[in-house]
């Protein structure tokens, strides 16, 4: 199977407010063309920490949402979930899922610093894809999934293109420490690109919305996963609602 890298764009002091034209018609026309782009050190270390944190507290204090029960049908809930890959799904995985639909609702020392990081990541998506969309009840909202050690995983899925365009993973785990193998990895025009050495903590990961994409096993030689544990990989997502049920197996 043919291999290839992403494209790492790395700026010195990467300001999502002060990125200048031609830097944002660089990363489209990566990202359309079907490249992997990852904006190097778009948050501090400092500030993932304290997010990864500040969920981590809020989903010991909130009771667990039921396996096998969607929470799409309250829509302004709050909530987290633990798929153990016991209930079938049109697209198999296992993981720890946190939903937040009303950020505003959640105490103010997790919604601040959480309010300001989803606003760069909707002003990414926004510039990049030429899109205007926003978090809200009708629109984005924002998904934190924790694959855990021993085996984890997100198979092989596809989205429809229209009308995000694109995908936006920002990493809250350290590679080397949180987790040494299992990662995202897309089926490209290029090939097959395995993002494990590259997306770091930090950083934001852009595809187009229709490449074929997966989370490899993490750290499967842990021999049982214990849902407790922080370790392992974090990702921060924007799921448009309108569409995500649309998205299926490959």
């Amino acid at each position: 199977m043919k291999e290839d890298s992403p494209v790492e764009i790395v700026f010195d002091e990467f300001n999502v407010d002060l990125m200048l034209n031609h830097q944002i018609e660089n990363i489209r026309e990566n990202v359309f063309q079907g490249r992997i782009v990852i904006l190097k050190h778009v948050f501090t270390e400092q500030e993932m920490l304290q997010l990864k944190k500040g969920i981590i507290q809020w989903g010991t204090e909130t009771p667990v949402f039921p396996h096998g029960e969607s929470p799409s049908k309250y829509p302004s809930l709050n909530y987290h979930r633990i798929d153990d890959g016991s209930v079938p799904s049109v697209c198999p995985h296992i993981f720890h899922q946190y939903g937040f639909n009303t950020i505003n609702e959640l105490k103010t020392e997790l919604s601040i610093p959480m309010l300001k990081i989803v606003n760069k990541l909707v002003k990414i998506q926004n510039d990049i894809a030429e899109t205007n969309f926003e978090i809200s009840l009708k629109e984005l909202r924002l998904k934190v999934l924790h694959y855990p050690e021993g085996g984890a995983f997100l198979a092989k899925h596809k989205h429809p293109m229209e009308p995000q365009k694109i995908g936006l993973i920002l990493s809250l785990s350290k590679i080397g420490k949180d987790f040494k193998t299992g990662a995202v990895a897309f089926n490209t025009p290029d090939g097959y690109v395995n993002t494990v050495a590259h997306h770091d903590i930090g950083d934001v990961l852009l595809f187009r919305y229709d490449l074929e994409h997966e989370v490899t096993p993490v750290n499967p030689d842990k021999k049982k996963i214990d849902w407790l544990k922080p370790t392992g990989k974090w990702s921060v997502v924007l799921e448009l609602r309108d569409t995500h049920a649309l998205s299926h197996q490959k």
